[in-house]
């Protein structure tokens, strides 16, 4: 099959090496158009969210495959084959079958079987499509996860309950808090988790939720769906100083929130602030954590809530284990099987 796999992800690197390694969409077309230049390429894949990187790939030659690859990025990202060793892991063969799968159905994110990741599984394997990147193989493959992972959640429960980077989000707010319904939260970026976070918002009845987004439309709209109030993005300054708690989860390329004009925010308030930056890259400067007052938490904080949303479901987990094990078994089986057919017609 000459399948092969280099990513990086939660379980490898922490948020601030995470982030220099991911792709916004554009970039994300971009890339795929370099590698599938790449002579030793039959098809690409990237997967890119907010927990992992990684590019699935049929190689004409493994070996000489695998260093194009890091060469490009090593191109592409300016870093040292050191960080590349260091942070990212290699897979092949049946291996990458099982990942992928593993991928889909949630079994590796952080959060133990959240659903956002099928839609980002789906969602690369159609820009894929779309820049004629990707081969049969591949192709075949990303469907037959995407597959598994509509199975698995349909026949275990892995996805029952509050198993969302938003969710464990809200969760991490009222173990801070006494009550989350008289506070003001606002929240910067109206993608699917600033989506998941503001409905979750509106269930636990929070009275104040104020929105804001580059498009001041797109404010609307999300405010409208919560019952919040949009916020133009001009006006973030003034929102800050009166906000008991930001949550920041846009997909911006650049830090949104920068140190000074935090710490200038800081020194109009008479109380705390709380951040919680969910975004990759960070909409926060880290420096921010230093300023007297505030409490910032990223993506790497959510470790209380993981635990014990991994504790709750570690049965359907080596459930849901065996199905993606005989699943990754059967497409194996169908390349062998085509493979054979394949080559009883050349010998016809």
């Amino acid at each position: 099959m000459n399948l092969a796999l280099i990513g990086i992800s939660h379980k490898t690197a922490p948020v601030r090496v995470r982030e220099r390694f991911s792709f916004t969409t554009e970039e994300l077309k971009d890339g795929l158009q370099t590698l599938k230049k790449i002579g030793s390429a039959r098809g690409i894949v990237i997967l890119s969210t907010c927990n992992r990187m990684e590019i699935y790939a049929q190689l004409v030659d493994i070996n000489s495959g695998m260093r194009d690859i890091t060469q490009f990025l090593l191109a592409t990202f300016s870093v040292g084959e050191n960080e590349i060793r260091r942070y990212f892991y290699t897979l092949n063969g049946a291996n990458v079958i099982k990942h992928i799968f593993k991928v889909a159905c949630g079994l590796d994110s952080q959060i133990l079987g959240e659903m956002q990741i099928l839609g980002q599984v789906r969602s690369s394997r159609e820009i894929s499509l779309h820049a004629g990147s990707t081969c049969e193989l591949l192709d075949n493959l990303f469907l037959e996860a995407i597959n598994a992972g509509i199975q698995v959640r349909s026949l275990t429960k892995i996805s029952q309950g509050n198993v969302s980077i938003g969710s464990a989000a809200i969760k991490m707010l009222e173990e801070r808090f006494d009550s989350i319904q008289d506070k003001s939260i606002l929240i910067i970026g109206t993608g699917k988790i600033g989506g998941i976070v503001c409905n979750y918002l509106k269930d636990k009845n929070v009275k104040g939720i104020f929105v804001s987004n580059r498009t001041y439309a797109k404010a609307c709209e999300l405010a409208s769906r919560c019952g919040g109030k949009a916020v133009n993005f001009n006006r973030l300054k003034d929102e800050l100083k009166t906000a008991d708690t930001v949550i920041s989860v846009t997909a911006s390329p650049h830090i949104i929130l920068p140190y000074k004009t935090l710490s200038e925010t800081m020194r109009l308030r008479s109380r705390p602030l709380l951040i919680m930056d969910l975004a990759l890259p960070r909409d926060v400067d880290p420096r921010a954590k230093d300023i007297p007052g505030i409490s910032l938490f990223t993506l790497d904080d959510l470790t209380s809530v993981v635990e014990e949303n991994y504790a709750k479901r570690q049965g359907e987990a080596k459930f849901a284990e065996k199905m993606i094990q005989k699943m990754a078994d059967n497409f194996l089986r169908d390349i062998d099987k085509k493979k054979n057919d394949d080559l009883c017609l050349l010998e016809r």
